[in-house]
């Protein structure tokens, strides 16, 4: 599997810096999405715990940096961290955009902090979710795919 770009399409990632974003953008995560973290440290607890409950875990865990998934909107979404940036990836969306490609960290995901004509194309979120008023270059992903032969017409 090539790291970062969506198996089923292969469009890459779109990744942009979540200080780019409205600030209600956070609070989406935090209200409607999962706790990945959490989810990731209470499945390795009960493998050294079995017989415990989950509340005994609560009561003790304390997250750093949590990491959350969230599907809205017809987008799969995940909140990140890259040297303590907070980074939203998008995993699958309806909408495209031409963007740099990420450095070394994201391999091959496009850069949405970074649009431009010549860029890669990559999944991106709505015009809305970010700050700045974008570049306007997106296109609706299925035509993507229609022409690649991915979904039927």
């Amino acid at each position: 599997m090539i790291p970062n770009i969506n198996p089923e399409t292969n469009i890459p990632y779109g990744v942009a810096s979540l200080n780019s974003l409205k600030d209600w953008v956070y609070d989406e995560f935090f209200t409607y999405g999962v706790n990945t973290s959490y989810a990731a440290a209470l499945d390795e607890w009960k493998k050294t715990n079995p017989d415990c409950d989950e509340q005994e875990f609560a009561d003790d865990y304390e997250g750093e940096e949590e990491c959350y998934s969230l599907e809205t909107d017809g987008m799969s979404l995940e909140l990140s961290y890259l040297g303590g940036a907070a980074m939203v990836f998008v995993l699958k969306s309806s909408s495209t955009t031409l963007c740099s490609q990420c450095s070394p960290c994201v391999p091959n995901a496009g850069d949405l902090n970074s649009q431009h004509e010549l860029g890669i194309r990559a999944y991106t979120l709505p015009g809305d979710w970010f700050e700045d008023p974008l570049v306007g270059n997106t296109q609706l992903a299925l035509e993507v795919m229609r022409q690649a032969g991915k979904v039927a017409s």
